[in-house]
C-alpha cells in the first residue's frame, strides 16, 4: 500500500528536526510492510500557508489518488484545528484515502473504531462552533440593550482636514490618498460623505 508521510517543524524552534518525525514514520511503514510513496516536509508554522508548500502538494496528490494513506507523527503537525482535520480527512476518505496519526493512535480511519472517533470529533467541533456563535449573538444583544454602539468606530478626523485635502487633490480618491499619507486611513466614499455633510463644493462627478 502506498503511503504519504508528512512531517512539519516550526520555524520558531531552530532545534526541531523533521527527521525525528520521519524516523518513526518510516519504521512504522517498514514494520507494516507499507510502501512510502513520498515524504512531504515543511519548515513553517501551522498557519503559514505560503511556506507550507509540501502540504499543498500532498493535498494535490491526494486529489489525484496517488497514495492510499496519509501518515503523520502527530495531528498538530498537519492540522491547525479539529474542524480542519475532520473536514479534510473525511474528504480523503471519500476518495479512498485513509489517515493515521502515530501519536494519537485512536485517529486511524483504516479501522471502524478510528472512523467512529473521527465522527465524535466532528460532532464536538460542530458543537463548539455553535456555542461560539450563540455567545457572539448573546454578547451583541447585551451590548445593544446597554446602549453600546456596535460596528467599527467612526473616524475621528477634523472635517477641515478633509476639505483641505480635497481642495488640493480635487478628487475624492486623491484626497483620500493625501489623508492616508498622514496616517488617516479613509476611503474616497468617506471623503465624499464628509464634504456633502459640510456642504462643500466639489467639481468631481
Amino acid at each position: 500500500m502506498a503511503v504519504a508521510l508528512y512531517a512539519r517543524v516550526s520555524t520558531d524552534d531552530k532545534n526541531q528536526d523533521p527527521e525525528t518525525q520521519l524516523y518513526a514514520l518510516r519504521n512504522y511503514c517498514q514494520a507494516a510492510g507499507f510502501e512510502v510513496f513520498r515524504e512531504y516536509i515543511d519548515h513553517a508554522r501551522a498557519k503559514d500557508w505560503k511556506r507550507r508548500r509540501s502540504w499543498v502538494e500532498l493535498q494535490k496528490d491526494a486529489r489525484q489518488r496517488k497514495f492510499k494513506t496519509v501518515l503523520v507523527f502527530r495531528l498538530d503537525r498537519a492540522f491547525r484545528s479539529v474542524k480542519e482535520c475532520v473536514n479534510l480527512v473525511e474528504d480523503w476518505y471519500e476518495r479512498g484515502i485513509t489517515f493515521k496519526s502515530l501519536s494519537e493512535d485512536v485517529i486511524d480511519t483504516t479501522t471502524s473504531s478510528g472512523r467512529f472517533i473521527l465522527q465524535i470529533m466532528a460532532a464536538i467541533a460542530e458543537l463548539e462552533s455553535s456555542i461560539i456563535g450563540e455567545r457572539v449573538v448573546a454578547g451583541m444583544a447585551r451590548a445593544k440593550a446597554q446602549g453600546k454602539k456596535l460596528g467599527r468606530p467612526a473616524h475621528k478626523i477634523d472635517t477641515s482636514e478633509v476639505i483641505k485635502a480635497f481642495e488640493e487633490a480635487r478628487t475624492y480618491s486623491g484626497a483620500a490618498r493625501l489623508l492616508s499619507r498622514k496616517g488617516l486611513k479613509v476611503t474616497p466614499g468617506f471623503v465624499q460623505l464628509r464634504l456633502k455633510r459640510r456642504g462643500a463644493s466639489s467639481p468631481e462627478t
